[in-house]
């Protein structure tokens, strides 16, 4: 159950568009050098990635490194389980490869540094060797093919707050099921009241306003709640109603 929880209320890692790398690069930015580039499956958001890794401070001292353990690291791209300069910066990269990696404090640890060795305000340079990604357990889907889903019968829930569906409306024949409170706090109830409106082997679909908190949830059920058939409508039903799509009231 907490774990559960602890996923599904993950921060997300902010869109980027990565520099060049070059010594006249200001230290503000995230720089990406592609050292090797690779020829494999291809890193993308919500993958599964495993690494080999080493890290220094730009004065050139390691603080560490995958291959003095010889154990490679594997967390999921995106879900902000690790600095954001690495869910940006990994992201692109093809098994195989390797990129220089620097990253700007406020994209690694910030003010407060880490663990005594990585001082507060630290810029820091990795090299990072991309072993292996495996596919998201979940799809992201958009306003077509919810339609499709729903017209062979899929389940399509709706997170959202109550306030929330009056406000805009909901799509016609949806299951109703706050995940998330106003103050962006996982609702302890939810996995309960889940398991009993969908089955684990059932497909879902899971929509919210704009995408985000429903994406949190679809990586929290296919990862660690053992739901096998997830789908997230990545734009929400923003989207849907922009799009001119029907609601209900």
């Amino acid at each position: 159950m907490m774990k559960f929880i602890a996923v599904a209320i993950a921060a997300f890692a902010l869109s980027w568009q990565p520099a060049q790398a070059n010594d006249e690069s200001p230290p503000d930015r995230l720089t990406v050098l592609d050292m090797v580039p690779g020829t494999g499956t291809t890193a993308t958001e919500n993958a599964s990635v495993t690494v080999h890794y080493t890290g220094w401070l730009l004065d050139g001292t390691k603080f560490d490194s995958s291959h003095d353990r010889n154990q490679p690291f594997t967390f999921t791209l995106g879900a902000g389980r690790v600095i954001q300069g690495w869910d940006q910066g990994v992201v692109g990269m093809k098994v195989g490869g390797k990129r220089e990696l620097v990253i700007p404090s406020k994209l690694a640890y910030g003010t407060r540094g880490a663990g005594g060795v990585i001082p507060p305000n630290a810029p820091l340079r990795f090299e990072v060797e991309l072993i292996s990604v495996s596919a998201p357990k979940f799809k992201a889907i958009g306003n077509d093919e919810l339609k499709s889903l729903m017209q062979r019968g899929v389940s399509v829930l709706d997170i959202r707050r109550p306030e929330e569906w009056a406000e805009t409306g909901t799509i016609k024949g949806v299951k109703r099921l706050t995940a998330f409170d106003r103050n962006g706090q996982f609702v302890p109830s939810f996995p309960d009241a889940l398991g009993a409106l969908i089955d684990k082997d059932a497909e879902v679909v899971l929509i919210c306003r704009s995408g985000r908190r429903s994406l949190a949830l679809a990586r929290a059920m296919a990862d660690q709640a053992g739901y096998a058939k997830v789908y997230n409508h990545a734009t929400g039903m923003n989207n849907w109603i922009e799009a001119g799509n029907p609601v209900e009231k």
